[in-house]
């Protein structure tokens, strides 16, 4: 009975492995879209550009559905301390800020500089020590996390450095004010609030198009004109105040994440058949298969939606959580459990290092000539491995260091 209890108590895996495949996937997309298209031409290398993972720009909601999931728990988790009640929702939502600051900012710094090292030396090689110091101090917010909200270096530089690092600045801005909420009025917020924004931004965003982009920018009533494929970029022509769409899709997963936390809870309590548990592992089974085969290789003889691909995001999440259907059981088996774990404690760290290792593998790898053209394949493969291994090493010094926790 008590080996039966600590088996159930366990992290549920399967939203881990769901975190490290997106983020393995996003390193795929990165470097067989993004980073081809950019780097073509530059300094006599080229890479072919390729469709491999294209779908991942979407899935990365996943990652803001578990965050919003799991800051709910956290409040519920901490509404059980009488004292903890007893202090301002201002206090209580710094505090939880604080955590994650503490948890994500040395890796979000680490990213930085990794960009700024490496960048400068294989994107920008004829930087000198001035241009360096020049893009390092201009970037200054960027290393204190704000670039989702736009504080970010005006000579565009910086963005190609490392990025990617918009989302997480932007869940721990967006985080922020939602915790806030939950603990100022926590019936409004997930009752009323919650609902009601995620249904009509979502809606609005779905109407528009819009894809998540760190450079696009949304106006109350006006959506700017796409330039890049996602969305439209803010310029100074841009009157209308808004908000930059990074922030707009992490708000939106976040409040799903919320949501799906009341949902499943309620779901929990359910005493669900055998029919109904086959029904819900062949729900899974298939949402899973097709959001696997989105993100890997969209396909382009039976095109998903984006909003469609939104649904299975929230499906496969939403039936990780709730733990009944037999695939999930599957992945939480003893054996790997441990393994899936940990893969998924390093997933952010893959997201935040894997940009400008990316760049340094396109640089490195093979002739300096223009007639030369690599492979996806060629650079993804050791870009993974070197960022796991990377990340492996990070997490390990976050651990004794940062993030140790002290013995009772």
């Amino acid at each position: 009975m008590e080996e039966k209890k600590a088996l159930t108590s366990k992290r549920n895996v399967a939203i881990e492995i769901w975190r490290f495949v997106i983020a393995i996937a996003i390193i795929g997309f990165h470097t067989g879209w993004i980073i081809a298209r950019s780097a073509n031409g530059t300094n006599g290398y080229w890479m072919e550009t390729s469709n491999w993972f294209f779908g991942s720009s979407e899935v990365l909601l996943i990652f803001t559905l578990t965050a919003g999931y799991f800051m709910v728990s956290h409040f519920k988790k901490r509404q059980k301390d009488p004292k903890y009640q007893e202090r301002s929702a201002s206090s209580r939502a710094w505090e939880y800020t604080a955590s994650r600051i503490k948890a994500l900012l040395p890796v979000l710094i680490i990213g930085y500089i990794l960009g700024v090292v490496i960048c400068t030396k294989y994107y920008y090689p004829t930087y000198n020590f001035r241009d360096i110091c020049d893009m390092v101090i201009n970037s200054a917010w960027e290393f204190l996390g704000f670039h989702a909200v736009g504080l970010r270096s005006t000579g565009g530089e910086f963005f190609n450095l490392n990025g990617p690092l918009w989302f997480i600045s932007a869940i721990v801005i967006v985080g922020y004010f939602l915790y806030w909420n939950l603990c100022k009025n926590e019936e409004k917020t997930a009752g009323f609030w919650a609902p009601l924004i995620f249904i009509f931004l979502s809606g609005w965003w779905c109407f528009t198009n819009t894809r998540a982009a760190q450079t696009a920018w949304s106006t109350f009533g006006l959506q700017t004109a796409s330039t890049n494929g996602m969305g439209g970029s803010a310029t100074d022509a841009t009157a209308t105040i808004g908000f930059n769409n990074g922030l707009l899709f992490v708000l939106l997963g976040l409040l799903g994440g919320m949501i799906l936390y009341y949902l499943i809870a309620k779901l929990k309590e359910h005493k669900f058949t055998k029919t109904g548990k086959v029904s819900l592992t062949v729900l899974n089974i298939i949402s899973s298969g097709l959001l696997l085969w989105y993100t890997i290789y969209q396909p382009t003889w039976f095109n998903l939606d984006r909003w469609t691909v939104s649904l299975l995001c929230i499906l496969v999440i939403a039936l990780a959580l709730l733990n009944r259907d037999g695939l999930t059981k599957a992945l939480n088996n003893k054996v790997t459990h441990g393994l899936f774990q940990y893969l998924g404690s390093i997933s952010l760290y893959v997201y935040m290092l894997h940009y400008p290792i990316a760049i340094l593998m396109l640089r490195v790898l093979g002739p300096n000539s223009a007639a030369t053209t690599y492979s996806f394949w060629k650079i993804f493969i050791p870009t993974v491995i070197i960022t796991i291994i990377f990340s492996m090493l990070v997490k390990l010094i976050m651990d004794e260091t940062i993030l140790k926790k002290k013995k009772a």
